[in-house]
C-alpha cells in the first residue's frame, strides 16, 4: 500500500515566500526567466529538505527534464555534473531527495485534486490553451505546498556507470569512448547535432 500525505493549508506561505525570494532571483539568471516550473521546483526542494531533515549527504531524482531540475541545482548540492542528481524523463512534476547511504527519502509531487482549486494553475499543469507564464509562476507560489502531497520512500541504490576509456577518433582526431568503435559517434554518422560552417580550424 502507497502512503501519501496531503500537506494542507499553506499557513506559512508568507515565511515561505522571504526564504526562497533569493533561489527565486537567482533562478532568473540561472534558468532564464522566472518560469512557472522553476517556482514549483523551489517550493518542492523546500518541503523535500524540511521533511527529510539535515542529512551528511544527500541525492536527488528528478522525474522530468523541464525546469524542476534547475531549482534542484540552485538548492542543493545535486548537479547533473556531479551525478548526485538523476533526471528521469517521464514527464512528471515530481522529485525526490534521499539520504546518499542510508537511501530514505521524501518525494514530493503535484496534488492534482487540491491543483484545480487555482484554474490557471490546472491550466498550465494539463496543457490547456494559452498561459501567461508570469500570471502562473504567480498562482503557483500563492498555492504553494497547498498543491502538493509526499511520499516516505526507499531508493533503488543508484550504480555509477564505470566510464571507458578513451580513443583518438581515426577521421576528426578526437578522443571519444572506446566503447564507440574505431569513429566517433558525430563521424559515424550515429549522431550529429552540427554542420561545420566554413572557415579555417582554430588551433
Amino acid at each position: 500500500m502507497v502512503t501519501s500525505h496531503k500537506v494542507g493549508m499553506n499557513e506559512l506561505a508568507a515565511s515561505m515566500a522571504q526564504r526562497l525570494q533569493p533561489y527565486l532571483e537567482q533562478g532568473v539568471k540561472f534558468h532564464g526567466y522566472l518560469s512557472p516550473g522553476f517556482v514549483l521546483g523551489a517550493i518542492m526542494v523546500d518541503l523535500a529538505k524540511e521533511l527529510l531533515g539535515p542529512r551528511n549527504l544527500i541525492n536527488a531524482v528528478v522525474e522530468t527534464k523541464a525546469c524542476l531540475p534547475d531549482a534542484v541545482q540552485l538548492m542543493t548540492p545535486c548537479s547533473y555534473g556531479n551525478g548526485w542528481m538523476q533526471v528521469q524523463d517521464w514527464g512528471k512534476l515530481a522529485i525526490t531527495l534521499y539520504d546518499k547511504y542510508e537511501l530514505d527519502g521524501i518525494r514530493v509531487y503535484i496534488n492534482l485534486e487540491e491543483a484545480r482549486k487555482y484554474p490557471v494553475v490546472e491550466q498550465w499543469l494539463m496543457r490547456i490553451g494559452d498561459i501567461d507564464e508570469e500570471k502562473v509562476a504567480e498562482e503557483v507560489m500563492k498555492a504553494g505546498r497547498d498543491i502538493l502531497s509526499w511520499q516516505r520512500v526507499k531508493v533503488a541504490r543508484h550504480r555509477k556507470m564505470k566510464k571507458a576509456p578513451l580513443v583518438i577518433c581515426s577521421s576528426c582526431g578526437e578522443t571519444h569512448p572506446a566503447t564507440n568503435g574505431d569513429l566517433c559517434l558525430r563521424c559515424s554518422g550515429k549522431g550529429n547535432y552540427y554542420e561545420v560552417a566554413g572557415g579555417p580550424v582554430q588551433e
